[in-house]
């Protein structure tokens, strides 16, 4: 079955100081300016220059069982892997639709020789609005339609349909001061739907005390393809990870940071990732654009501060927009906690 949309484009719019002892015996002060007990400048008591571990935090997958539909098993598939990280791992609805076939635990997501193979420890879990593996992704699951409350305000009436959330209660490590993950978006709403009231989004939200106060917080957020034609917010004055009064689009069609099929000429061509086999494959033109055609963002990578053994929640998020028809969907792979500070940033990698 062929599905026809109409829609109309409107244009509108995140050392210590060691102090020697003062005895009286005939130990050597440190007299570097350092203020330390060695000759280095890194503020501890030994001869080297260390400063400490860095990158990324290693958990122990082995016996972890990354592959199938159970909770345990998306979390594996991400690489969250220590069950002492977890306070709680839970997939649900908002708008109450049926859950299952929408997410899984998986090897590789298309063919083989695309360019989804997993990034760490060999699968990674998938998230749609729609049934998340085959190539068919043309399904509206059910339910009630949602609103979005982050909606820009051109389109704010319009209703959410699909909404899927999994929602992982953390505790960050002793050590760390970040955390960072990696994921592709899939939409069949490009590139037709570009710049319209269609706009599948890709939420990740952070409730921390290290973040805006606490405040719910979308922590994926890029500049826009096409800012003129539309745009999701702007920052606001002590906002987190953006530059005060840019526009910045959410991860969905309208990101800078998606893989242009044929909008506007693609006046900056790229080398698109290769997604074949997903049934997301890029029309070759506009008069080839249908319901069984689509694009991505190719791989992005999000890395964001932490507090040292912070409580926080992280949830994905994923929702159709305008009718439930044309499905979207996310992988998701290889979060990690991070020994260094880390700046709030959304950006692609290979």
């Amino acid at each position: 079955m062929t599905y026809v949309r109409f829609s109309l484009i409107f244009l509108f719019v995140l050392s210590g100081t060691s102090f020697g002892s003062c005895d009286d015996d005939s130990r050597e002060r440190d007299l570097e300016s350092d203020a330390d007990a060695d000759s280095d400048s890194d503020g501890d008591s030994d001869s080297d220059s260390d400063t400490g571990p860095t990158g990324p935090i290693e958990q122990d997958c082995s016996d972890c069982p990354a592959v199938g539909i159970t909770m345990d098993n998306m979390l594996c598939a991400i690489d969250i892997c220590s069950e002492e990280l977890v306070v709680s791992n839970t997939y649900a609805s908002p708008t109450a639709s049926p859950v299952d076939g929408t997410y899984e635990a998986v090897a590789h997501f298309g063919a083989g020789s695309n360019d989804l193979a997993p990034k760490l420890n060999g699968s990674y879990a998938l998230m749609a609005t729609g049934p998340a593996t085959g190539t068919e992704h043309t399904e509206d699951v059910g339910g009630n339609p949602g609103t979005d409350p982050y909606a820009n305000d051109e389109y704010a009436d319009t209703p959410t349909y699909n909404e899927m959330e999994w929602t992982l209660d953390l505790i960050a490590p002793e050590q760390a001061h970040g955390f960072s993950f990696k994921y592709v978006f899939f939409s069949e709403e490009y590139d037709e739907f570009i710049a319209t009231q269609y706009n599948d989004k890709l939420y990740i939200f952070i409730t921390a005390a290290s973040t805006n106060g606490g405040e719910k917080s979308i922590l994926n957020f890029t500049d826009c393809r096409d800012p003129e034609a539309y745009h999701d917010f702007v920052c606001a004055a002590g906002q987190t990870g953006c530059t005060e009064g840019e526009r910045y689009c959410y991860i969905a069609i309208n990101s800078a940071l998606s893989d242009c099929c044929w909008y506007n000429g693609c006046p900056d061509p790229q080398t698109p990732t290769d997604i074949t086999g997903t049934g997301y494959e890029c029309a070759p033109d506009q008069g080839s654009d249908g319901n069984t055609t689509g694009s991505s963002t190719g791989w992005l990578m999000t890395s964001w501060p932490i507090n040292p053994g912070e409580t926080f929640t992280l949830t994905f998020h994923i929702h159709d927009t305008g009718d439930g028809v044309f499905d979207s969907e996310v992988i998701l792979d290889s979060f990690q906690f991070l020994y260094d500070f880390t700046i709030p940033e959304t950006s692609p990698i290979e």
